[in-house]
């Protein structure tokens, strides 16, 4: 028996109340033969439960989308119950739902207190500028209702965290962003660079503009660690991390992928949340068992390659922490943050190692 299993799941697929103009796996789906299935049955959530609970003794369920919470709060209440009927003795189960925060009442926010859920809540930052990009079908902004969401959560004491999306618009507003969400409470905070489409259409980033908004935030980060009000960024306490001899706990910072399952609404398993293609599909949870999925697997050697070998990364100085970055922002020219990255950490480095030694036992 395995002794950790991560199961992320799209219970509605690629559907969503929002229209994003930069969702990456909108485009994902797009570029599949089929781009989104019904929401997922009694019949395939049976079997993934049935499956990896025979399989591990810690499990991770992760729910992510499209928009997990138009399959109904019913579905989940479902799935919570047949995992609870089949947990073994000694076996720990945790759970993880991403939102974009819309539309949700207090019987989400009971149902995600009552059962432990960590709730990831997508938020750009600002009102403003969060509806520059999260608009639903009308092209309308979704920011109010997020706030409203949040402000539930944080009355009924769900424990949940935010979610921003790095574009250009917020290299922009980072003093803005960073206070409007510590004077709101929301310490608990993630960045992700925005992804290029898979066709290689408009970017919302660039580099140079990634290593700005890197290095504003590291100043404000620092400063509240400083002034003994810290908040928890996830990139840079995995930096802290790794310096204090730590492994990284985000899988984007190890330098090669890792052993995951990522399960559609109708089934089918894919080794990434970033790489759910026609080409990388592993199988179908229906009638395939773990170990054919692993050997498949193996067989395109998904992990394998994924590990970083671009050109002059050998000779970096900063390969230790930067380690290529995801194989998702990688191309034939490289890893599209490497400027940033040579730029951002001769800027943090020395302040990095303060932290790292400020919070490790002697």
């Amino acid at each position: 028996m395995r002794e950790h299993l991560t199961m992320m799941i799209k219970p509605a697929s690629a559907a969503c109340n929002l229209a994003c103009d930069y969702c990456f796996y909108l485009d994902t789906a797009r570029n599949r033969s089929v781009h989104h299935h019904p929401v997922m049955n009694d019949e395939v959530a049976g079997k993934i439960i049935d499956k990896s609970m025979a399989l591990a003794r810690n499990i991770q369920f992760v729910f992510q989308g499209g928009e997990p919470s138009l399959a109904g709060l019913s579905f989940f209440e479902r799935f919570v119950s047949r995992v609870n009927e089949r947990q073994g003795e000694g076996q720990r189960i945790t759970w993880a739902f991403q939102t974009n925060g819309v539309g949700l009442d207090r019987s989400w926010a009971d149902f995600f207190k009552a059962h432990g859920f960590l709730v990831g809540v997508s938020f750009d930052g600002t009102r403003r500028l969060h509806d520059l990009h999260r608009v639903d079908r009308q092209g309308l902004g979704s920011g109010r209702s997020v706030l409203n969401t949040i402000d539930l959560f944080t009355k009924e004491g769900v424990d949940f965290n935010i979610l921003s999306v790095v574009t250009n618009d917020l290299v922009d507003n980072v003093q803005m962003l960073y206070s409007f969400l510590n004077e709101h409470g929301l310490h608990y905070q993630q960045y992700i660079p925005c992804i290029d489409p898979m066709q290689g259409r408009k970017r919302f980033l660039s580099a140079e503009g990634y290593e700005r908004f890197l290095k504003a935030m590291f100043d404000l980060w620092f400063d509240s660690f400083m002034n003994q009000t810290p908040v928890s960024n996830r990139f840079f306490d995995n930096l802290v991390g790794m310096i204090a001899g730590y492994p990284p706990e985000s899988c984007d910072m190890a330098g090669i992928c890792s052993v995951q399952y990522v399960f559609e609404a109708n089934g089918d398993v894919y080794p990434c949340d970033f790489y759910c293609t026609d080409e990388h599909r592993l199988g179908t949870i229906l009638f395939d068992e773990f170990s054919t999925l692993d050997e498949r697997r193996r067989g395109m050697r998904f992990i394998e390659e994924s590990s970083n070998t671009i050109d002059g990364c050998e000779t970096c100085p900063w390969k230790h922490l930067c380690r290529g970055g995801c194989k998702r922002y990688r191309n034939d020219d490289g890893y599209r943050f490497c400027s940033t990255m040579m730029g951002f950490f001769p800027y943090v480095i020395e302040r990095l190692h303060y932290v790292a030694k400020q919070i490790t036992p002697p």
